[in-house]
């Protein structure tokens, strides 16, 4: 009796494979526990490596780009921020304010760049008029003679600057030549004896007319002593020469 009680009987075949099933199902939930285990932890390591911090997604290996440095020819000059960061030195020593106390730019003045060194000076009164400020005309007091008549070369200058000036409307300064076709026939300019100078005052826009009766006689430039007289009729031209005379028309009159 004693025996039979230490030490167990035979297992039945039924309980022995039930044993091994709970052994191999223990087995095999250790199994699948450690394997989801490392399967969390190779996924959580792809993540990272993945994403990674943001300062390894940056590109190292690639070099910086490096602008070409521009030609001396080619350099820009400075814009948007590049220009408020300049030195203020630097950049009043070419602004418009350079080279005067407050003048605005008159160290420039005197450049090749024109400005106040093309405006010419202003007209003082008694200074000599400019040629582009007066106008000057001649006309005759008729456009047709009798053979004894004589003609009247009338000579008119009109100042058209605003300042009054001087000119000189003598008949030498203010030739009248006188021709008919190629034939030089008279000038107010020959053989003046004296200074005829006529210096007269001009104001603006109000005319002066200097008069010279032409007595029909000719005229020379070597002061022949030989008398003769324009006693042919026909069709004679008076022209204006001088400084103040530039584009003044002739006066066109008849002889008979």
């Amino acid at each position: 009796m004693s025996s039979s009680a230490g030490h167990p009987g035979p297992v039945s075949p039924e309980t022995y494979w039930r044993r091994r099933v709970f052994v191999l199902a223990g087995l095999l939930a250790v199994v699948a526990v450690i394997a989801l285990s490392c399967s969390r932890l190779s996924s959580s390591g792809d993540e990272q490596s993945a994403s990674g911090p943001p300062e390894a997604s940056a590109s190292p290996s690639s070099s910086p780009s490096v602008a070409p440095s521009p030609s001396p020819g080619d350099s820009p000059g400075p814009s948007g921020d590049d220009a408020e960061e300049d030195d203020p030195a630097e950049a009043g020593a070419g602004g418009p304010g350079a080279g005067g106390d407050g003048a605005g730019g008159s160290g420039s003045a005197g450049g090749d760049g024109g400005g106040a060194a093309d405006v010419p000076a202003p007209q003082e009164a008694g200074d000599p008029c400019r040629p582009q400020d007066v106008v000057v005309t001649v006309d005759t007091d008729r456009s047709d003679y009798a053979w004894d008549a004589e003609p009247e070369l009338e000579v008119t200058a009109v100042n058209t600057a605003d300042q009054t000036c001087t000119v000189d409307v003598g008949f030498s300064a203010m030739e009248v030549r006188i021709t008919s076709g190629d034939d030089r026939v008279f000038s107010t300019a020959d053989c003046v004896e004296g200074d005829d100078s006529d210096e007269v005052e001009l104001r603006r826009g109000v005319p002066h007319t200097a008069t010279y009766t032409w007595d029909r006689t000719r005229s020379w430039r070597d002061c022949r002593d030989t008398q003769a007289t324009a006693d042919r009729p026909g069709t004679y031209v008076a022209t204006l020469y001088g400084d103040y005379t530039s584009g003044a028309e002739p006066a066109v009159f008849r002889l008979n």
